[in-house]
């Protein structure tokens, strides 16, 4: 291979602690814990424990695994990944190539496709922040509403038919603001068994009436359960249930055909996107100001935003989602317990037509496969898609693990972890031997009363004046 085009495949890994992000979050989390400002209470104990290991996310003084050639013995060190949900960019966007890859390989068959966009009020998604089960329940009730939709679309004696659905609960909006609201990829149609042949029923665009009553149906469905779980006040529950839209908002104007594949996995991979771009955020820690420039701008909002470090660290905190909170969710079709799971999977994983399922695909062969070989099938596609390298090739469109000298793949060969080890090989490449250390707490604000000057009135006192205990707005 010439050397230009093998310099054009060779990685470069990321320089983590350049990142902006990174130098933010190690300036400020001391300051973050201890929350200075006495209005506010201190962060959860998984919020902390994310913030601290992105801190650790891709440096080489925390541990790396070690590839090597074993034609020419050229090494290469990879730093390990953290893995936290929406506190690391990079490892978001490797998880976005990831459950991409495994929706377009193994579950979803070549059909046309439509973006569902579900979008409650403001002032409903601080409860649903302050109550995680309440977004579970946000894309249960629109699965379900979805389903009899599309099943009243369908010919009569179709059997048991559903549709494929896959939700993806979104937390963040485009300023960096908590913005609870569910993406969801549906089959544009429903699939049904005749006999045994697996059959897709294709579906006409709905109108706008339709998408009107879709959506009063949700509102109608969405505030009841949050009553019957006592997660909104009474008062806030009845007045939105009497307005005639009460904010909500569904959205299904978005259409991908069966032949376009490409289309499907750029709007995946815009559902699971990282909750900010790195590139467009800034850091100033001498101005003690950061900076961020959204991709499209947002009505009401200035094109570059900017905040003080500590409000913004609070402000990109309250993204970071709870344990066992899955954000990806799979109804329908794709439900575990669906009767039409392992034919659905087997379609997609056989690539068949769309032309091909429209007119009926016999699956009586499927039967004799047995549940342990489909087990072992999806462990091994799932393991090459979650690899490292793989996630790179599918993005950057080259391979990590080709020796820059030779043009072989390398291989793993060590694992190193020790401290010791660590500080020798890191001297040897030229690179810190010591991480970054995060800067104390700094103390709170001297308030009049701490400066000596004496006032008849207590300060205390305007922490209550105007206080709602209903926020009408959380951004």
């Amino acid at each position: 291979m010439p050397t230009c085009d093998l310099e054009k495949t060779i990685y470069r890994p990321r320089r983590a602690q350049e990142s902006p992000l990174y130098k933010l979050v190690l300036d400020e989390i001391e300051s973050f814990v201890v929350q200075t400002d006495d209005s506010d209470e201190r962060p959860a104990g998984h919020v902390e424990n994310s913030l601290r290991a992105f801190l650790e996310c891709g440096v080489h003084r925390f541990g790396v695994v070690r590839f090597g050639c074993r034609k020419c013995h050229t090494d290469l060190f990879v730093p390990f990944s953290c893995k936290r949900r929406l506190s690391c960019p990079s490892c978001d966007a490797k998880r976005a190539v990831v459950e991409t890859s495994i929706a377009m390989e193994t579950l979803l068959p070549n059909v046309p496709y439509r973006q569902w966009v579900l979008v409650i009020p403001k002032r409903l998604r601080y409860f649903v922040h302050r109550k995680p089960v309440l977004a579970n329940d946000l894309s249960r009730i629109l699965a379900t509403t979805l389903a009899r939709y599309y099943q009243s679309k369908a010919p009569i004696g179709a059997g048991k038919i559903a549709p494929i659905q896959m939700h993806v609960i979104q937390r963040f909006g485009s300023t960096i603001n908590l913005h609870e609201h569910v993406h969801s990829a549906l089959s544009d149609g429903v699939f049904g068994m005749e006999g045994d042949r697996l059959k897709f029923y294709p579906a006409a665009a709905p109108s706008q009436e339709e998408l009107m009553a879709l959506s009063r149906e949700l509102r109608r469905r969405i505030l009841k359960r949050m009553l019957r779980l006592g997660a909104i006040p009474e008062e806030t529950g009845r007045e939105l249930l009497a307005r005639k839209h009460g904010g909500f908002s569904l959205n299904g104007l978005v259409r991908v055909e069966a032949d376009d594949r490409a289309g499907l996995e750029r709007l995946l991979r815009y559902f699971l996107r990282p909750a900010l771009s790195v590139e467009r955020l800034s850091y100033d820690p001498e101005l003690e100001s950061v900076r961020y420039r959204p991709k499209k701008g947002a009505p009401g909002f200035a094109p570059v935003l900017e905040w003080k470090p500590l409000e913004f660290l609070k402000r990109f905190a309250r993204l970071i989602p709870p344990p066992r909170l899955h954000l990806v969710r799979y109804h329908g079709a794709l439900a575990p317990n669906s009767p039409l799971r392992q034919a659905v999977t087997w379609a997609a994983r056989e690539k068949i037509p769309y032309s091909e399922l429209v007119e009926g695909v016999p699956v009586s062969g499927l039967a004799g496969v047995t549940a342990t070989a489909r087990r072992e099938c999806q462990k091994v596609l799932s393991a090459a898609c979650r690899a490292w390298a793989a996630c790179l090739r599918r993005v950057f469109e080259i391979n990590p693990l080709m020796c820059p000298s030779c043009g072989v793949e390398m291989e793993p060969l060590a694992v190193i972890m020790e401290d010791r080890e660590l500080k020798r090989l890191l001297t040897h490449l030229n690179l810190p031997t010591e991480y970054d250390q995060t800067k104390p707490a700094r103390s709170p604000p001297l308030q009049e009363r701490d400066r000596g000057w004496e006032s008849q009135v207590d300060p205390a006192a305007d922490a209550f004046e105007g206080r709602d205990d209903q926020p009408a707005d959380w951004m």
